[in-house]
C-alpha cells in the first residue's frame, strides 16, 4: 500500500477550509433563539395568552431568518461558495433552509393570537403568508407526487416567478411593524430580526436590479453543435469579445442561448482544458431546456455564459486519487484530461462506468491521454456486463489503500450516495471524498 509521503503534508496544508456555512446557519439559529429565550417578558405583564403571543412570535421571527438566509444563497454570490463546499451544495442549502422557513410560518399563521386591531398588520401578513405558500408549492411541485399531477409550471416560468419572491418578504417586514407585537419591546431580538430583513430585501434587490451587472458574464458565439449519441451533444463557443471566461478545468457555467425557449441559464459543466480560449459544453437531455438544444441551436446562434462556479479542483488533492465517473458525469474529468500537460504529480485511476459500451463517450480520447501520462490509469466499467460498480470493486483493481486516496465522484446521484458512502465505510475520511451535483436547480 501506498505510504505516506512529504507530499501528503504539503497538500493537506493546500487543501480548501473544512465548508462552515451549515455550521453558521445552525450557529446564527442557535444565537437567534437564545436572544428570545433570555428576552422574553414575565407572565406578569398580564396577558393571558402571552405564552402562545410569544411563541408564535418566535416561530414567525425563526421563519424570517430562514427565508433572509435562503435569499442570500440564491444570489448565488460566488464568495459564498467555499462556505458550503460547492455551488449545489448552496442551493441544497437554499431549499432546506426555505422549506423549514415555510414550515416555521404556517407554525406563525395558527399559534398567534389574531387580532384586528391594526388596519394594515392582518392584510399584509395574510398577503405574506398566501404568496409565501404559492411560491413554496410551485418549488415544491415536480418533487412531492400529489402536486406534480396539479402543478405543471415549466422551469422557465417557475424561475421568473420566483425571483419576485422578496416582495412577500416586504409585506412580511411591513406585517412585524404594524402589529402590536411583543418584540417590539425585545431589543435584541428586534435587532436580529430586523437585520435578517434588511439581509433577505437586499439581497433580492441585488438578484433583481445589480446581478446581471455584477456576476461575470461572456458573449460567446455558438461554432458547432456535434451529436455524440441519440441523447448527448456538444457544443462549441467561441468568444464573441472581451477576455475569456476564466475557470478552472472541471468546474461548470450558466448557459444561455438567443433562440426561442433557450434564453433561460441552465448549468452545465465545461469539458474543454481551461487554457483552451475556446469552450466546449457536453450535454445530455435531462429536461425540456436540454431536448430542444440539438434542433433550435446551430452555428451563429448568440449565447452568454456565466462562471465559473463549483469547487472540485484534483490539483488540492493527495497523492493518491481515484476518479469515479457515472454516465454524462464523465464532464469534468474530461475536462482534466484535456488539461494534462506535464506529469500530474498524482497516481490517478480513473474509472468511467456505463449502462453498455456505446456510452463510453470520449474513451478513446481518455485513454490516448492515458498513453501520454503513465500515471493515469483508466478503467472502463460496463454494468450491462459485470453490474454496478463498487467500492471493493474499485479498491481490487486500483490496488490503493481507501484510507490514503482522494476520491472525486461525479454521475447520478444515487451512484455517489453508494460510493460515497461505500468509500466512508471502507476507511476513507470525509474530507477525502469530493462530489459536486451538476444537475441541480
Amino acid at each position: 500500500m501506498p505510504q505516506p509521503t512529504k507530499q501528503d503534508d504539503t497538500t493537506e496544508a493546500s487543501r480548501s477550509p473544512r465548508p462552515i456555512g451549515r455550521k453558521t446557519i445552525a450557529g446564527l439559529l442557535a444565537v437567534h433563539t437564545a436572544a428570545w429565550l433570555l428576552s422574553a417578558p414575565a407572565a406578569a405583564d398580564g396577558r393571558s395568552d402571552l405564552v402562545r403571543q410569544l411563541a408564535g412570535e418566535y416561530l414567525g421571527a425563526t421563519a424570517v431568518v430562514l427565508f433572509a438566509t435562503a435569499t442570500l444563497l440564491s444570489t448565488r454570490a460566488r464568495w459564498l461558495e467555499p462556505w458550503f463546499g460547492g455551488l449545489d451544495k448552496m442551493y441544497r442549502a437554499h431549499r432546506e433552509t426555505a422549506t423549514l422557513g415555510f414550515a416555521l410560518l404556517a407554525a406563525h399563521a395558527t399559534t398567534t393570537p389574531w387580532r384586528l386591531t391594526s388596519p394594515g398588520g392582518v392584510p399584509s401578513g395574510l398577503l405574506a403568508f398566501a404568496g409565501i405558500t404559492v411560491m413554496v408549492a410551485l418549488a415544491l411541485g415536480p418533487r412531492v407526487p400529489v402536486l406534480r399531477r396539479v402543478i405543471t409550471i415549466g422551469y422557465g416560468r417557475w424561475r421568473i416567478l420566483h425571483r419576485f419572491i422578496g416582495l412577500f418578504l416586504i409585506m412580511a417586514l411591513a406585517h412585524m411593524l404594524l402589529v402590536d407585537a411583543l418584540v417590539h419591546a425585545m431589543p435584541v431580538p428586534f435587532t436580529i430580526t430586523m437585520a435578517a430583513f434588511v439581509t433577505g430585501i437586499g439581497a433580492f434587490l441585488y438578484s433583481l436590479l445589480l446581478a446581471r451587472l455584477v456576476r461575470p458574464r461572456r458573449a460567446y458565439t455558438v461554432t458547432a453543435v456535434r451529436r455524440l449519441n441519440a441523447t448527448t451533444v456538444e457544443i462549441g463557443l467561441a468568444l464573441r469579445r472581451g477576455r475569456p471566461l476564466e475557470f478552472h478545468s472541471g468546474q461548470f457555467v450558466f448557459a444561455s442561448f438567443r433562440r426561442r425557449g433557450l434564453r433561460e441559464p441552465h448549468p452545465f459543466t465545461v469539458s474543454s482544458a481551461a487554457r483552451d480560449p475556446h469552450l466546449r459544453l457536453t450535454v445530455k437531455a435531462a429536461g425540456d431546456f436540454t431536448r430542444r438544444l440539438p434542433d433550435r441551436l446551430g452555428p451563429g446562434a448568440k449565447a452568454v455564459v456565466e462562471g465559473a462556479y463549483g469547487m472540485m479542483d484534483h490539483r488540492r488533492g493527495g497523492p493518491d486519487q481515484v476518479w469515479v465517473a457515472g454516465g454524462i458525469g464523465v464532464t469534468p474529468f474530461l475536462s482534466w484530461c484535456r488539461d494534462l500537460t506535464d506529469d500530474p504529480g498524482h497516481r490517478i485511476d480513473f474509472f468511467y462506468t456505463v449502462r453498455d459500451p456505446a456510452d463510453a463517450l470520449f474513451w478513446d480520447e481518455i485513454t490516448a491521454v492515458a498513453r501520454r501520462h503513465p500515471r493515469l490509469r483508466p478503467h472502463l466499467h460496463v454494468s450491462s456486463e459485470a453490474g454496478s460498480l463498487t467500492v471493493p470493486r474499485i479498491v481490487s483493481r486500483a490496488r490503493i489503500d481507501p484510507a490514503g486516496t482522494e476520491v472525486y465522484l461525479c454521475g447520478p446521484v444515487p451512484m455517489i450516495r453508494a460510493l460515497e458512502r461505500g468509500f466512508r465505510n471502507a476507511g476513507t475520511p470525509a474530507s477525502r471524498i469530493h462530489f459536486e451535483e451538476f444537475g441541480f436547480r
